[in-house]
């Protein structure tokens, strides 16, 4: 029997990382004939991918970039394009007599899913099926053999946990596009999760509650409380956070317990009396696989075979439906709310008249940048150019409104691609620096990185250049009060750290203020707040020992500044008359003491007072130093010539900032209900 022909329509992360891997086995079985994107390059990257893999006749196969212009190449395909062009892409081949294995959420409409699923029975010469893998996870099958062998007894409660920083780099941004995507975390993972509860329970299910932090845009967050007949089922799925990624299956009999990734690590299932009956991995039973590679070949195989009529898709239609019904339900039913994010909603005092302006941000998925393009997106009407060194970072943007958001990558050692990522914009609010790699790399993002916005700026047309630069390039030592009028810290080229960067950055920056391009500077102090590294993640994740060294009371000038006042002040910046080739102190005029700091810290942690005889430990003697300084900073200018005055008290600052810590996982009340979870 010749091998089914088969065309990849989409082929962008998912078709790479999944199918196209899986068809080697297949030879004789399955012949990939087509590669099918609406983009040529990604088509083209497939195919080198496909003969990378040694996959046979690579050399014959056809490139489209739709599916009517190869028709005659193939006669089944796996759709892997975006999420709300699924049904009519499917509709498509299924009208051409084209078999459909079909990735999932199976459509981002009831109505469409329907339509679908009736247009397959209606014509028993074509098959669509799901591609539900999950099915074939050892784990997951196990547990399916244990609720239908009833060795758990009556099953009572589910309970579900997937969430971790997005770690999957998408080639372009669809997936967190709403009007490609359909939704997030719960169209995207609780496709899967779906899938496989309506397999363990059935598919009698309603919506008990249900909310996300969407705020317009794709959710990166949610909870669901669902009930499948008898059983309460309690999901949570995050994009940005680390909720664990393990299922509980609690019954009157027994409880059981999976690690829901692939491979499932260690699984148990332990008696109501609380005798152990497994631990440890768990033995693939076919059709499951125990490889990654071999889950999607089984699962091709097996699509094969039901194209031949010699065997039934794992998953077909009706599991597809069920899916986004539930899905559906979810996002549009009177049980949905909102999840409380103040860290994001709080509105900030600023002017927001931006209406007309195109406002570029480097930097757009860090801490600072980030919250620029939030504020940007919430309490403006400007145009917003977030500009990422890959879509999969900036991931936490995605729940943003989406109309006035076109994201871009960029790269700050690539003049070419930041010129493309500026074409079009008035302004450019450069947040980005090297935070990463070795002393040299971090200087090159810096200092060069840049020098090629600057250059990138100039030839964009671009108007203006707001530069985020740090209290840090004055010298502080013998002063107990810093302007813009202060010594700035002498340059030295053998030393090229954090500084020194900066101090060369901002250099750059007020050099190149001129008649085309307009450069403002602005030199915050502490920036703290949700998101912060340096002075918030990593104070809450450092050694506990070091905090009986660190400052306490009324020790040290901090210059403590709360994330949106220097937020308030860069969209100042943006619009502030007679102010290019200035730069201004940007911080919270209220005394802020380096013992206060790390007190609130302190307090968050459950740590106590540290111990007044208590030695440096593992501190080093260079930040002790840097928490003696006396020199507080003073924002006459940015008061009088930006208009800016900082809203934020560093009471509401720690209050909000808490409130983040504890959603993210960061606070030990955080872990203890975790554990206890």
């Amino acid at each position: 029997m010749p091998p089914v022909r088969l065309a990849i329509v989409g082929c962008g992360a998912a078709a790479r990382g999944c199918h196209l891997p899986a068809l080697p086995p297949l030879k004789g079985d399955v012949q990939l004939t087509a590669l099918i994107d609406h983009d040529p390059r990604q088509a083209e990257a497939a195919l080198a991918l496909y003969r990378e893999l040694g996959g046979e006749g690579a050399d014959q196969v056809v490139l489209a970039t739709d599916p009517s212009e190869a028709a005659d190449a193939f006669d089944a395909a796996v759709v892997v394009v975006p999420h709300t062009r699924h049904a009519e892409t499917v509709a498509a081949l299924l009208a051409s007599g084209k078999h459909v294995l079909l990735e999932k959420p199976m459509t981002t409409s009831v109505e469409d899913a329907r339509r679908l699923a009736e247009t397959a029975a209606g014509d028993q010469r074509t098959v669509l099926a799901m591609a539900h893998p999950r099915r074939l996870f050892p784990a997951y099958a196990w547990v399916h053999r244990l609720i239908k062998d009833g060795d758990l007894g009556k099953v009572l409660r589910v309970e579900w946990a997937e969430g971790h920083p997005y770690a999957w780099e998408p080639v372009s941004w669809s997936m967190f596009d709403r009007r490609l995507a359909g939704g997030g975390v719960l169209t995207d993972t609780a496709s899967h999760v779906f899938d496989t509860l309506l397999w363990w329970l059935g598919p009698d299910v309603e919506v008990v509650s249900y909310e996300d932090n969407s705020l317009g845009g794709v959710e990166t967050d949610a909870s669901a409380h669902l009930r499948f007949g008898t059983v309460d089922v309690f999901a949570d799925f995050s994009r940005l956070r680390d909720l664990g990624i393990a299922c509980k299956v609690v019954g009157t009999e027994a409880t059981v317990t999976i690690g829901t990734d692939f491979p499932a690590g260690e699984c148990t299932l332990v008696t109501a009396g609380g005798k152990e009956l497994h631990r440890g991995d768990v033995e693939a039973v076919a059709p499951a696989q125990d490889e990654w590679e071999l889950l999607f070949t089984e699962q091709l195989a097996n699509f094969a075979a039901a194209c031949r009529g010699t065997a039934a898709a794992h998953s077909g239609p009706e599991d597809g439906v069920r899916v986004v019904e539930l899905i559906q339900r979810c996002y549009g039913g009177a049980e949905r709310r909102p999840e409380p994010q103040p860290w994001v909603t709080r509105p900030t005092g600023a002017p927001r008249a931006l209406a007309g302006r195109s406002v570029a941000v480097t930097g757009a998925s860090g801490f600072i940048g980030g919250r620029l393009v939030e504020q940007l997106a919430l309490t403006t009407d400007a145009h917003i150019r977030p500009v990422v060194r890959g879509f999969g970072r900036a991931a936490r943007l995605s729940i943003l409104p989406q109309e006035r958001i076109e994201f871009r990558r960029g790269d700050l050692l690539s003049v070419a691609s930041l010129r493309e990522a500026f074409a079009g914009c008035d302004t450019v609010v450069h947040c980005a620096f090297g935070s990463e790699g070795d002393e040299s790399t971090r200087w090159a993002a810096t200092v060069e990185g840049t020098a090629n916005v600057l250059t990138a700026a100039r030839e964009a047309g671009v108007r203006r250049v707001v530069h985020i630069s740090t209290i840090d390039v004055y010298d502080a030592k013998g002063t107990d009060s810093l302007t813009e009028d202060s010594a700035a810290l002498a340059a030295d080229p053998a030393d090229r750290e954090y500084e020194q960067q900066k101090l060369a950055a901002e250099q750059a920056v007020l050099a190149a203020a001129g008649t085309d391009l307009e450069t403002v500077v602005l030199q915050p102090g502490v920036v703290y707040g949700p998101w912060a590294g340096q002075w918030t993640t990593a104070q809450l994740q450092r050694p506990a020992e070091d905090f009986a060294a660190l400052p306490t009371g009324d020790s040290g000038a901090c210059n403590a500044v709360y994330v949106d006042d220097l937020v308030d002040a860069a969209l100042l910046a943006v619009t502030a008359e007679g102010v290019a080739g200035e730069r201004f102190l940007v911080g919270n005029g209220e005394p802020v003491s380096w013992g206060a700091f790390f007190d609130a810290i302190r307090a968050l942690r459950q740590l106590g007072d540290p111990s007044p005889d208590a030695g440096t430990g593992a501190v080093p003697e260079w930040e002790l130093e840097l928490y003696r300084s006396e020199a507080r900073a003073r924002f006459d200018k940015a008061r009088e010539r930006l208009g800016f005055e900082a809203t934020v008290d560093f009471t509401e600052g720690v209050a909000l900032t808490a409130r983040w810590a504890e959603w993210a996982g960061l606070l030990p009340t955080a872990r203890t209900a975790k554990a206890r979870g």
